[in-house]
């Protein structure tokens, strides 16, 4: 939800004619990707809460890549093709990496952290 209202903020910018489609990729990326994957390292993702961040980052594309013309007719954008323009930088792989880079410095860190406290009591 929070990240809807951080892309509808900012929508008047993606749907500008005057700013370049890397502009708003780099707005997406700073604006709204953040306040979507805030405390992300936490959290346990399900199936369906990975196609919901999917859907949302697609939606968000669509509206900054637009349509493509073939044969005279406009379509939206298929899936594959806006995974090839992110080059596998979606949003779930990103937060995937998030969680192993946040289990890397919680393993760094001294026994008597208590982050380090709360994971043993976990597991």
């Amino acid at each position: 939800m929070m990240g809807s209202k951080a892309y509808y903020a900012n929508r008047q910018l993606v749907n500008s004619s005057l700013i370049s489609r890397s502009s708003k990729m780099q707005i997406y990326r700073t604006l709204v990707r953040p306040v979507v994957i805030y405390d992300s390292e936490s959290w346990t993702l399900t199936m369906e809460e990975e196609r919901a961040l999917a859907v949302f980052e697609r939606k968000i594309l669509r509206k900054i890549y637009g349509p493509v013309k073939e044969n005279e007719l406009w379509r939206i954008r298929r899936n594959d093709e806006l995974e090839a323009i992110m080059k596998g930088d979606n949003i779930v792989r990103f937060i995937k990496c998030q969680k192993i880079r946040w289990l890397g410095h919680i393993e760094r860190m001294q026994d008597t952290a208590i982050p380090k406290k709360d994971v043993r009591k976990a597991v």
